[in-house]
């Protein structure tokens, strides 16, 4: 399954194999979404050189595709996003709750499975475990 980057270009899960991966899912208007956002960021400055954040935008639930771009500036992120138009990365995933975020190690093995806003040190340790 291919991604598509909020400026139009493939992203492949494939293409962070050998790098500690984690696939959160999340929305404009959703508040632990909002709340989770800066320890995403976080993590993702700090450990760089071992993990990729990788933010879905559940797009089919904005109200205006509009939102995403001030959203990402707003909250300064600098992690790859890219945009589930279609709603086939959320099916394939089968997320149900905002925001979800799986833990996929090195391997492309998914390790574990948050529903709900998870912080730095959740992260931190999640992480640690997937060595």
């Amino acid at each position: 399954m291919n991604f598509v980057d909020t400026h139009g270009e493939p992203v492949y899960l494939s293409d962070f194999r050998g790098k500690k991966v984690f696939l959160n899912f999340w929305a404009t208007w959703c508040p632990p979404c909002r709340a989770e956002m800066p320890h995403m960021q976080n993590i993702y400055e700090d450990y760089k050189d071992e993990v990729v954040i990788l933010g879905v935008n559940l797009t089919t639930t904005e109200a205006s595709m509009e939102d995403v771009g001030p959203f990402i500036e707003k909250y300064g992120l600098t992690f790859p996003i890219v945009l589930d138009e279609q709603e086939e990365i959320m099916q394939a995933y089968r997320v149900v709750a905002y925001p979800t975020t799986y833990a996929i190690d090195r391997n492309g093995v998914i390790r574990e499975i948050f529903r709900g806003a998870i912080d730095y040190g959740i992260m931190e340790q999640t992480m640690k475990r997937m060595d």
